[in-house]
């Protein structure tokens, strides 16, 4: 397996400590104590297994060993994820902005 660098979505130890099975789907989950923080590391660890899925599928394809409709299936679900982490990030960004002019 190759080895994919993906700084944007490294978590911080202090961040990552406690967090669910990485491998759960993005969403909304049932009200509960868990900060924002936490929730923000967790959907960062789900998108990063998304890209690992991806990059297993790729390779998978080119080996001969995945089907290419599975490959294009977890390469299109792992484009969606980081353009959702990339509108979330400027949504975050834009009401910091927002908080800090007034």
């Amino acid at each position: 397996m190759i080895a994919v660098h993906r700084p944007w979505l490294a978590i911080p130890p202090e961040l990552s400590s406690g967090l669910a099975d990485p491998t759960t789907e993005l969403g909304p989950t049932p009200a509960s104590s868990e900060g924002f923080g936490a929730t923000l590391a967790r959907s960062l660890d789900a998108a990063e297994a998304v890209a690992q899925d991806a990059d297993t599928q790729a390779e998978g394809m080119v080996t001969g060993e995945v089907d290419i409709h599975e490959a294009m299936i977890a390469m299109e679900k792992a484009d969606l994820v980081l353009k959702l982490g990339a509108t979330v990030r400027n949504k975050l960004l834009d009401a910091y902005r927002q908080l800090s002019q007034g």
